[in-house]
């Protein structure tokens, strides 16, 4: 890191953190007050940070370590000498210091390596651009390069970092390396020759055969052996494909090959050889990547923190004794709380009310590989092991596996090839799992949102089974009419269809589709009794106020209660519904509120209050090519596993046909109303989703309309600037996940089967 004139770098004991704090105001001698900061304020964390410590004076010092402490501290050292303690220094750094800074160095070096070889790419960028003012001719496509299409785990190519020469690697799918998702743009590689894995952006490759040619004389030239082993292997590799006996080749052989003029027809078929719908590293990679794969899985890091928090963990060893039992035991702090407990959904055991908070909206944070982002018993991010099952998103941290999943067949696991996870059906359970998981996990992640719901489903449908009726509807904060859109799409008989908006372009947009099927109220503030008493009874209220000042993606935000923001705006939608409540003449009411996933669990708590119930967390990614994840609050007869999901839908079948546009993604991250949010990756390092003809591009916005379930040029009114349609479109909701949503009300109210089939 780098130093600061007046401050000092810090290392948090406790907290495995590093800080910059200023040596004036911040720092103080360790025997400063300290009497006071051992018996005072003590919380969790500090009191861990003090244990920790003490125990390191205690091997410092030696003897036996007793409290309370600072009588310990008076028996080594008299008052007038506790100053002492200032002097005593810890140089080399303990053990798991040691290790920590150790992998700091390491992460901000390859941070390091990666901003400089952004700037060299911005360099480049930049020159290309200058060059084609220059020439007005178009530049020829680089038909060395591999193209992003062909960028596959089991490739064999020629990869470059900043700083080193061309190199030959092999395209490594990031779960078999025990690594993180990929960034935006990149590859996962693994170096013939040293077999050292790195990450290289998608436009720095070359087709292996191309690289044999260009690389040809410096590597004739080169005394780096290493280096040339790597090419050997790669050669051997490549060609063992096309069916060469290669176990005795040399470098020249490898080259005699390559200058044949014929070694083009065999090019084409020596990357394309494995089963592409196979998992097994084995059938991915050479027989020389997959042992040193394996080799990665059969050692991957263990979190250390957290397999310390196992390991003296007294209330855990009380539950394995049988002295308590696993339910009254919080799995993610490893502690017996006092207090109600929330049951964890997965694993049998609890989470105390603080984790329980912390540990719900992990569960439904997902990669483009839709794998969850972090440990399905602990929510721990960091390295983790993926189950391999398709249709499952649940990963496992490598502490809990070791100490509580598999502690005695933790290495035969890693083994397995593929690996299915611990709640999968056909996953058969070892004795020496500790924590075990429910039989019925999947109603309990439902549960643990869904507290309560005020709708009688059975006794609803025989009623309305009975008497079904057209639809009468009130959607507040209406913006680009999908509600409507959406029943029409189902095919109800929509009676009326009330709606508040304020906003002109969007009012144009609904207005330009539908005419006077929309009945505007004009602002939401100004909807009184009367108002509803005149529109009364309604069957449906549905609406979704402004997030901005709701997200956590927004640092100024201004919450629930600034009557400067708009999060004031979800006390309007709950006046309302106690209205309609009260003034709708005994008809059985169905509605519905939204809002975005990512706010502070305090304004999630209190709209629980204010509607009598915990939200649905629904990803749009399971309907559509965006992931967009919302809380949804409702009395609809569902359940968010069960919801019927359309076909699968990704970004690249949506994209304008015949145009030579491909993706970058799969799904694309969630677009609000700002421009950049159409890129993918954060700050400096994102990037347009598109490759149109090898070159980068953005969503066009009749794609966009699309990924939102519109019908393409839907905002393409008034002469709009795509700018203002984005803002439209951000503000609106899927009208995928809405349709999946709305089906549950189809046994309620009669509908036009004929408009559904045509």
């Amino acid at each position: 890191m780098l130093s600061e004139e007046g401050k000092l770098w810090v290392y948090w004991i406790g907290e495995a953190r590093i800080s910059l704090l200023n040596e004036k105001t911040q720092i103080e001698p360790f025997s400063c007050n300290l009497k006071a900061r051992l018996t005072q304020n003590l919380n969790v964390p500090r009191i861990r940070a003090i244990d920790a410590t003490m125990q390191m004076l205690r091997k410092k010092l030696g003897g036996t370590l007793t409290k309370p402490y600072f009588t310990w501290i008076e028996s080594n050292f008299p008052k007038n000498m506790i100053e002492m303690l200032d002097e005593i220094k810890f140089y080399p750094y303990p053990v798991k210091m040691q290790q920590r800074l150790d992998h700091l160095r390491e992460k901000n070096a390859k941070v390091t390596e990666r901003y400089l070889l952004d700037q060299k790419r911005e360099n480049q960028e930049k020159k290309l651009a200058e060059k084609s003012k220059d020439s007005p001719q178009k530049v020829n496509v680089d038909l060395t390069l591999l193209p992003l299409k062909e960028q596959k785990p089991g490739i064999i190519a020629w990869a470059k970092i900043a700083g080193h020469n061309w190199w030959p690697a092999m395209i490594i799918d990031y779960r078999d390396c025990c690594m993180r998702e990929p960034t935006f743009g990149c590859q996962w590689i693994m170096w013939y020759g040293d077999y050292k894995l790195s990450e290289v952006h998608h436009q720095l490759f070359l087709r292996f055969d191309k690289g044999m040619e260009k690389m040809r004389d410096y590597t004739s030239n080169t005394k780096k052996h290493i280096y040339l082993v790597g090419v050997l292997q790669a050669s051997k590799d490549y060609c063992s494909r096309l069916g060469f006996d290669t176990s005795n080749w040399t470098l020249d052989d490898a080259f005699e090959y390559f200058s044949k003029p014929n070694h083009y027809d065999y090019a084409s078929s020596a990357n394309t050889w494995r089963r592409e719908d196979s998992v097994k590293i084995y059938d991915k990679y050479s027989a020389r990547i997959a042992e040193k794969l394996n080799e990665l899985k059969d050692n991957p890091n263990v979190d250390d923190q957290r397999a310390n928090d196992i390991n003296n963990s007294d209330d855990l060893r009380s539950a394995i004794k049988g002295e308590i039992s696993f339910d009254s035991l919080c799995l993610k702090c490893l502690r017996v709380s006092n207090d109600e407990m929330d049951i964890h959904p997965f694993f049998e055991g609890s989470l105390c009310k603080d984790c329980s908070e912390r540990y719900k909206p992990c569960m439904f944070v997902f990669g483009n590989d839709s794998k969850c982002f972090y440990c399905t018993v602990c929510a721990a991010s960091g390295m983790v092991i993926i189950c391999d099952k398709e249709d499952c998103p649940r990963v496992y941290c490598t502490a809990c596996m070791k100490h509580l999943l598999c502690p005695t067949t933790y290495e035969q696991v890693l083994q397995e090839d593929p690996w299915e996870c611990f709640l999968c059906k056909s996953r058969s359970f070892t004795t020496d799992t500790i924590v075990r998981p429910r039989a019925n996990w999947k109603d309990k992640i439902i549960n643990m949102f869904r507290t309560s719901c005020d709708s009688n489903v059975e006794h609803l449908v025989a009623k309305h089974n009975s008497e079904k009726r057209k639809i009468r509807v009130l959607s507040l904060f209406d913006g680009l009419g999908t509600g409507l859109l959406v029943l029409l799409k189902l095919g109800f008989i929509v009676d009326a269809y009330y709606a508040s908006e304020i906003d002109q372009d969007a009012l144009m947009v609904t207005a330009s589709h539908f005419g006077d099927r929309i009945l505007q109220l004009g602002n939401v503030k100004d909807i009184t009794c009367n108002t509803i008493k005149e529109i009364a009874p309604i069957d449906l209220l549905i609406g979704g106020s402004p997030c901005n000042d709701l997200s956590l993606a927004n640092p100024a935000r201004l919450g629930l209660h600034d009557p400067r923001g708009t999060g004031v705006l979800f006390f309007e939608y709950r006046r309302i519904l106690k209205l309609v409540r009260k003034l709708n003449n005994e008809r059985h009411l169905f509605w519905l509120y939204e809002n975005v996933a990512s706010m502070p669990s305090e304004y999630r708590l209190e709209i629980n209050k204010h509607l009598g119930q915990e939200p649905d967390v629904i990803d749009s990614a399971d309907f559509s090519p965006q992931h967009r994840l919302r809380l949804y609050w409702h009395n609809f007869p569902i359940e968010p596993r069960l919801l019927s999901s359309q076909r699968e839908q990704d970004v690249q079948d949506i994209l304008t046909p015949h145009c030579q546009r491909y993706s970058l993604v799969k799904k694309i991250r969630t677009v609000t109303t700002k421009v950049n949010s159409l890129k993918q990756g954060d700050g400096k390092l994102a990037l347009k989703p598109i490759l149109m003809k090898d070159e980068s591009d953005s969503l066009w916005i009749t794609e966009l309309e699309e990924i939102f379930g519109f019908p393409r040029h839907y905002t393409d009114v008034k002469n709009l600037s795509a700018t203002k349609r984005q803002r439209l479109i951000g503000k609106s909701w899927s009208v995928q996940t809405l349709t999946a949503i709305f089906e549950s009300l189809c046994p309620f109210f009669e509908r036009d089967i004929v408009e559904i089939e045509g």
